[in-house]
């Protein structure tokens, strides 16, 4: 319809007026008139609600059906008219109502804020605005079409505004994905980049979160809110106040395209005075560098969840928790260890069951090795240790067993050193022949502590950890089971090794004590050497000053008198370059020990997966949630190895009934993006397999 010849008339109605066509319209934000010129200066102007047209108020047509792609309220049939209205009249919220008529009533907001306000956000009504289109959003925003006008639209009015307003981050959690940083949080950061301040960690991590190139794994998702507070205290820890950011020369610029057919299609303003970070990439790449510091460390405690979804104040999940979220994710379960923590002055035996009950309320199951992992790993968490503790060669504790707990110092390591597995293998040596027939007292396994602590140079957490073992090998008396057999297994070749380093530790300080050739004894013969040889190897460490020489008297030379046998057997000197040569070797055969004395575990129950054959496919082979059992095979199978040539790859699907590589891979990828967020399998050729995927899809 062409418009009318003249200016006609155009009145908007401000919000919380009411206007009357026909029946009392509340809430304002419309135009009424008649035969007014859209701002393009050749329509009337689409949402302009003209009283003088009919509107069929009995027969509305409330699904207008035939509604045009650029509706108009001038050309709507008069049903059609009366179902826009009653839309309006019922609070402009109704979920099934046309979306031309949401469109129709947007067109309004849009010509108020760009063409009457100017695109200026310092009008009251310009914050009312773009708080409807917010309402609108919430209600129609699943519509693509009108989420992106609209979030368009707001991105223009928010900028505006934060141009001159109180710097505050926006919340990222309510703010719409777009393909690039919103508008609003490129104004802001660009204000703290010109002024040469630091960017604060919760504007940090809105950036973090809507940059579209950051790409952030499944633990920033699953554990949003772990993520989020470890991110902004890490920020804080690396970067101080934040990060300071030299300005570019990029200006912030927003563009907007219009929905209305009325307007004239391109809107937008340029901030002259702010300068766009967003238009260089190092700042957001150390925040990229940041997250996945923090992904990693709420890896394993994302991983549990993932497996237990219910799980995230249970203590075994809270001790997976980095350090600097326990005390704000501790809750009861912490505060009950700490209180007892309180309690544990020293060293101190007490049932596993206890310790279990405590960490565990109700367990009945026995502990895995993973389970000991994470009770130790708990446990330090509050500053407690554990012996036996699985991470430093310990066996896995089994119910109605002894445990030794001790206060650990500041700081404590999670894995031994090469001289710590060496001592704590020597004492448990020890232990074991105390064990076999009493003949090393509680005071010569002190002693020997006591000397390996200071000749292998042991750390003082790592000597608290020692005494605790000793502790708990002395409560506990470790049986000889599996000890005998797997000395029996090693040739003489390697017993001979495993005794010299047993000397080599005892001469460590330059002086093997009488009380040590006599454990030293003891050790031998329980390896099965001769026990005489000790006297041996102990001599070849000792200096080569050779006897007193005895001969014919000489009246013209000095006379010597034949020393007198001793009574008592005395310490013997050793020569120090020789000791620290050994001491040298000791890692091998520290290793070595290590493998004696590590119990065997109860074996973990596997399930075997079998290639089926082209045609059957195998019942027994372990499903992914998602895929039948062929791909389950071929996606076990893969992650078997890195990388995979595409004609392997290719061989394995078609044997596993897969003939069509590329469309099992995408439905392998698809299972994986549900489980993880990310593809198991990667690259074209050779395929690259995805760890953390392949880990989330398998366990």
């Amino acid at each position: 319809m062409k418009p009318p010849k003249g200016r006609g008339t155009i009145t908007w109605i401000p919000a919380g007026q009411t206007v009357s066509i026909g029946e009392s319209i509340p809430g304002g934000l419309l135009y009424v008139g008649s035969g007014a010129l859209a701002e393009n200066g050749y329509s009337v102007e689409p949402a302009l609600i003209d009283p003088k047209l009919p509107v069929q108020w009995k027969r509305a047509d409330h699904a207008a059906s035939s509604l045009d792609y650029w509706p108009a309220y001038e050309d709507l049939t008069a049903g059609q008219r009366a179902g826009y209205l009653r839309w309006l009249i019922d609070g402009r919220s109704r979920p099934d109502a046309p979306i031309g008529f949401v469109f129709l009533y947007f067109y309004g907001l849009e010509r108020r804020f760009l063409v009457d306000l100017g695109s200026s956000a310092d009008h009251p009504e310009a914050r009312l605005i773009a708080d409807e289109v917010r309402r609108l959003l919430g209600v129609y925003g699943e519509n693509r079409s009108f989420e992106s006008y609209a979030t368009g639209l707001l991105g223009l009015i928010d900028a505006v505004a934060a141009h001159t307003a109180q710097l505050a981050a926006p919340d990222w959690t309510s703010t719409t994905y777009q393909w690039e940083v919103p508008p609003v949080v490129r104004v802001g950061l660009g204000r703290y980049a010109a002024a040469n301040q630091p960017i604060p960690a919760r504007w940090a991590l809105t950036l973090l979160r809507l940059h579209p190139e950051s790409y952030l794994r499944t633990p920033a998702t699953r554990c949003q809110s772990e993520f989020d507070e470890l991110f902004r205290q890490r920020y804080r820890d690396r970067f101080g106040d934040g990060m300071v950011v030299q300005p570019p020369k990029a200006r912030v610029t927003v563009e907007y395209r219009a929905a209305s057919s009325g307007l004239r299609g391109d809107y937008g303003v340029r901030l002259d005075d702010v300068p766009d970070i967003c238009a260089i990439s190092g700042p957001i790449n150390k925040l990229k560098d940041l997250a996945a510091d923090c992904t990693d460390a709420l890896d394993a405690y994302s991983r549990f969840l993932g497996r237990n979804p219910d799980g995230a104040g249970d203590s075994a999940a809270i001790g997976l928790l980095p350090d600097e979220l326990m005390e704000t994710h501790g809750g009861p379960v912490l505060d009950n260890f700490r209180t007892w923590a309180e309690a544990v002055a020293d060293a101190q035996a007490v049932p596993l069951d206890d310790i279990v009950e405590r960490w565990s309320p109700g367990r009945e199951k026995k502990l895995t090795k993973k389970d000991a992992v994470a009770l130790a790993g708990f446990l330090g968490k509050v500053g407690i240790g554990i012996e036996p503790d699985v991470r430093f060669g310990g066996r896995t504790p089994t119910p109605g067993s002894t445990a030794v707990v001790f206060p650990l110092p500041e700081p404590a390591p999670a894995a031994p050193s090469p001289a710590y597995s060496a001592a704590s293998v020597l004492v448990h040596l020890t232990a074991v022949l105390a064990a076999s027939d009493g003949s090393v007292s509680a005071d010569e396994r002190q002693h020997l502590a006591e000397h390996l602590e200071a000749s292998l140079g042991l750390d003082t957490a790592e000597c608290v950890r020692l005494d605790a073992h000793l502790a708990w090998l002395t409560a506990d008396k470790p049986s000889l089971a599996g000890v005998k057999r797997r000395l029996e297994s090693l040739d003489e070749r390697r017993r001979s090794a495993i005794a010299h380093f047993l000397v080599d530790v005892a001469a460590a300080d330059g002086v093997v004590s009488p009380d040590e050739i006599t454990t030293l004894t003891k050790l031998y013969k329980l390896l099965g050497l001769d026990e005489n040889d000790v006297y041996r190897v102990v001599h070849a460490l000792g200096s080569d000053t050779g006897p007193v020489t005895v001969r014919q008297a000489d009246d013209g030379a000095p006379r010597h008198a034949i020393p007198e046998p001793s009574t008592a057997p005395q310490p013997l000197a050793l020569d120090p370059d020789k000791v620290q040569a050994r001491l040298a070797e000791t890692a091998t055969v520290a290793a070595l020990l290590a493998d004696i004395f590590t119990e065997d575990d109860e074996p973990t129950p596997t399930t075997e997966v079998a290639a089926p054959s082209p045609s059957s496919g195998s019942s027994d082979a372990a499903t992914v949630d998602g895929l039948d059992a062929a791909h389950s095979t071929l996606a076990d199978q893969l992650r078997g190895q890195a990388t995979w040539p595409r004609t392997a790859a290719e061989d394995l699907a078609t044997t596993l009934g897969l003939p069509l590589l590329a469309g099992a891979l995408d439905r392998i990828n698809e299972a994986a993006m549900d489980a993880c967020g990310e593809p198991l399998v990667e690259g074209d050729d050779p395929l690259e397999l995805n760890d953390y995927a392949a880990q989330e899809m398998f366990g």
